[in-house]
């Protein structure tokens, strides 16, 4: 650490430009006098289901490990299997690099099939070219919101049945508890009547 911090003080004071350091999570391959550094997208999950798929940025940089500007990066997905397009058609598609040495893909989609894919990236600059693999995935996520349609069309009826019986099942519950009252025929009033009273002399 000591060591890069005097080499980077140094450079500054001699007006230099400071040495590019590799991160160390990103993916590195060494060519003829060119080095791809990748920046992002290694390792990645495009999602089918939403069309969604994260483009790569590459670094390319010379033998100083000094940015190249200028440079012809392509990108190249594979003819079939898991893929994808580029700006809805194109499997290959080349972008030169910024001042920064930099360049990204762009207008990049997966295609319908699942799985692992393997895109190749090379870069020209001259007679010098390096290339560097960069592997990502497509899954197909949760259902589509059409399929999710049909299975609530095809199923949704037993959930009606279930509350149309559960209410069925409620109202005779209730019709039980008050039968007794409810069905029981009323009673019969008992009348009492009074005869005749008749008086005879003693016997």
């Amino acid at each position: 650490m000591l060591h890069k911090f005097l080499a980077t003080l140094l450079a500054g004071a001699l007006g230099l430009p400071a040495q590019q350091t590799t991160p160390a999570s990103s993916l590195v391959s060494q060519g003829v006098g060119l080095k791809i550094v990748v920046v992002s997208g290694e390792g990645a999950t495009n999602q089918i289901r939403t069309r969604s798929a994260v483009a790569p940025v590459v670094e390319i940089r010379n033998d100083k490990d000094q940015p190249v500007a200028g440079a012809d990066v392509t990108f190249q997905l594979p003819q079939s299997g898991p893929s994808g397009f580029f700006n809805g058609w194109l499997r290959s598609q080349t972008v030169k690099t910024g001042q920064d040495g930099r360049a990204a893909a762009t207008g990049y989609q997966p295609n319908d099939e699942e799985g692992r894919l393997n895109m190749k990236v090379t870069a020209t600059s001259g007679t010098q070219t390096a290339s560097v693999v960069i592997a990502q995935t497509n899954v197909a996520g949760g259902k589509s919101s059409s399929s999710a349609a049909k299975s609530g069309k095809s199923g949704g009826w037993w959930k009606v049945a279930a509350v149309v019986g559960a209410a069925a099942i409620a109202g005779g519950v209730v019709a039980a508890t008050r039968g007794g009252d409810s069905t029981s025929a009323p009673a019969k009033s008992v009348g009492i009547t009074a005869g005749a009273i008749t008086v005879g002399g003693p016997r």
